[in-house]
């Protein structure tokens, strides 16, 4: 896979997670788990996350251990409760990690 994919995915991956933290600003996790169009919305996000993370070939995830990976590709069928949690309380760190990841790609 060329560096060109890689970015691609690791872009997805934070598009998804900036509409994500759109959807959840200025929330509560109650409101959130009461408005089924925010829920599912988040939900669809985070299952691009999840096919984006498992997209990235394994030398990626391996040159950065200290991300779980596993975790994002298993939070794709998360229910609104551990949504909540993905979205509002690891989301932002791992967005952060990314992010950082895109910089670092050169080969």
């Amino acid at each position: 896979m060329k560096t060109v994919e890689y970015k691609r995915h690791i872009a997805e991956i934070l598009k998804a997670a900036k509409r994500i933290e759109e959807i959840t600003r200025g929330l509560s996790r109650e409101d959130f788990l009461r408005d089924r169009a925010r829920a599912a919305a988040a939900g669809d996000d985070l299952a691009s996350i999840g096919r984006a993370v498992a997209s990235l070939p394994e030398k990626i995830r391996k040159r950065y251990p200290a991300i779980d990976w596993d975790a994002w590709r298993a939070d794709a069928g998360a229910g609104h409760e551990a949504l909540w949690s993905a979205a509002v309380q690891r989301l932002p760190a791992f967005a952060g990690q990314v992010n950082l990841i895109l910089l670092d790609i050169t080969d």
